[in-house]
Parts: structure tokens; sequence; C-alpha cells
């Protein structure tokens, strides 16, 4: 963190007070000076006591004011959108502490972080890489995910992952088109699935779905790309044959229904909530890294804390994140305390 100005202040102080002064009129402060007893000290001895003791108040003041006024820069993941530069707004104003950000992505934050030109990192780092070891600390904070959306009237609570490639995969084994391919009977069964899904470069759910379930990457041509979540949403909601991949939602819209998905046709389903994306239960999940050094732990402990505090997890999850379980959350809060 940057020297604040109050440093300066600091030094001139401790000049002050380390400079040779008198204790008596005509006795120099470096040499014994014993007063007859019993007479009391000489009233000089005594001022200069209090007001060194008043300097050194006035000095733990002024460093407790530097270390709080030290500027905190925080780089990151541009996904983390305006609700959360709102919530560290807040928590700087609160807590009269200064926050820079700079979330201008996770490749030049982990530069700046390993620069030394930072102190705090979020990142997201693609699946199958992992976030710098030591010197640095790193835990998960929050998660980006891929949830499966269906109409609330259409008999369907769950789904596979093959069934998922089925519908979206260009070059699956066994394509579905049909809703009999995903268990529903009746006439429901011969009709046609339409696959939809947010649009890449909206977010993370595509590219995410893709290195997950699609072997090559590529769609089928039928599955449409809407632009924005409210198009995909009221596409979803406004057709009965519609099958849709969304980011988390911080509320689900009526007329919309959630499936749980399992890993294969002999695993259990899972809901994706915070529970089930933290234990890795819910089969999609990219999480969200908070790394610093782990040397410089004790200085950020307000702000690490206020990075899984309730404030923090209602911003992410404006943002389409979902985050740590409340447990998990109080619990990180707790193990920062220890960090050296």
């Amino acid at each position: 963190m940057r020297a604040p100005p109050p440093l300066r202040l600091l030094a001139g102080l401790l000049a002050f007070i380390q400079r040779p002064t008198r204790v008596a009129a005509g006795v120099p402060a470096c040499r014994l000076h014993r007063p007859p007893a019993p007479r009391p000290p000489p009233a000089g001895g005594t001022v200069r006591l209090h007001l060194g003791s008043l300097l050194l108040a006035m000095l733990g003041f002024v460093f407790t004011a530097a270390v709080c006024a030290a500027e905190i820069r925080v780089v990151g993941s541009d996904l983390l959108g305006p609700g959360f530069q709102q919530a560290v707004a807040t928590f700087a104003q609160q807590n009269d502490a200064a926050v820079a950000l700079d979330l201008r992505g996770t490749r030049p934050g982990i530069e700046a972080l390993r620069a030394g030109r930072a102190e705090v990192g979020l990142f997201l780092f693609p699946p199958g890489e992992t976030p710098p070891g030591e010197p640095f600390f790193h835990r998960p904070v929050a998660y980006q995910t891929v949830i499966v959306l269906v109409p609330a009237a259409l008999p369907l609570t769950q789904i596979t992952v093959e069934q998922l490639r089925g519908l979206y995969a260009k070059a699956a084994a066994l394509p579905l088109d049909r809703w009999g391919g995903l268990g529903l009977t009746g006439d429901a069964r011969l009709r046609t699935v339409a696959p939809c899904a947010l649009a890449p470069g909206r977010g993370l759910s595509l590219p995410l779905f893709r290195r997950t379930v699609l072997p090559d990457g590529e769609l089928k041509p039928a599955v449409e790309l809407a632009e924005t979540i409210d198009k995909l949403l009221a596409r979803v909601r406004g057709a009965d044959n519609t099958v849709g991949l969304a980011p988390a939602l911080p509320d689900l819209p009526a007329g919309l229904r959630v499936l749980a998905v399992a890993a294969s046709a002999r695993d259990a389903a899972y809901a994706p909530t915070p529970e089930t994306l933290h234990d890795g239960t819910y089969p999609f999940r990219l999480p969200l890294y908070l790394v610093f050094p782990r040397a410089a732990a004790p200085a950020l402990q307000q702000f690490l804390k206020f990075l899984v505090s309730d404030e923090a997890a209602r911003a992410l999850a404006q943002a389409n994140f979902l985050p740590l379980p409340d447990g998990v959350r109080h619990q990180a809060a707790f193990d920062f305390e220890s960090l050296r």
C-alpha cells in the first residue's frame, strides 16, 4: 500500500521528542540530576514529561490514521459490475478508507498484482488454470455458473449433461430435438425443442457451457442466441417449447423454472445453489478467486472481511455471481485473522 502523507508528520514528531531538552532551568537533559530528597521534581521536568506523554499519544493517533489512510489498490475481472463498485465505495466511505478499483480484466490484474502495483485481486481463471501460489494466498469468494431454464408450465424438473449435449452440440453422439428424449410423454414427446442461450460476449454462461459440455465447442445451427438477458428470459417465458442457458439470476422471474442438472443418468440431479456450487455437485461452476500477498493480510483485514460480507455477496449477486454459502463466508472472515 502507498505510504500516506501523515507518515511525514510522524517522522517530524519523533525528531521533536528525541531532540536534547532541559528538565530544569540550567540543567542539561543528558546529565543525571538528582534533586535533594524529599523535594519534588522540578516543575520543568513535570511539564516535559506531560508533554512527552501527550506527544506519544499523538504519535499513536497519527500512525493509526496513516495506516487507515493507506490506499488499497484492487484489480480484477471486468464482470464485477457497477453494483460491486458501489458497494466498495460505500465500504470506503463508512470506514474512512481509500480503495482504488481497476477492473479491466484478470490478465492485466495478475500482472499488476505480481509487479506490486496492487494489493488485492479478484480473478476468473479458465477451467484448468490455477491461481498464483506463494507468496500469494487465494480462495473462492463467489462463482459464475450456467442455469438451465424452461417455462414453468412444462412438466420437467431435471436434465442430464448428456441430454444438454444432445440439445446443443453440433457433433453430439446422441442428438436430441424432441421432448420425448427428455422424458416427456403423451403429445408433448413429439414436439420440437427450441434451444437458446445468451450470446457470446454477453457473459460467461455460454463459454463455460461450451468448455464443460460441448466436445468441440460448436453449437447446433438451430440454437438461438439472445443479445441480452432480458431477451433470453422473454424468449423462454414466451414459448412452451424452449430451453435456455443463462447466468445465475439474483431473482427468478415468474413463469420460469430452473432445472436441476445431473452429471449422468446414474447420478443425482442438483439445483444451482451456493452450497452445490461450492461443493462441486452442480456441474457448471467457475470460481471468482480472491488473491493477495499472504504477508499483507494483517494490513488488509478490514477489506478482506468486507469481501466475504453480506453486503459484498448481494453486490456480486447483482453481477450474476452466486456467493459462497453463509457459513463458508463467515468462516473465511475468521480464517483471515490467522494469516501472517
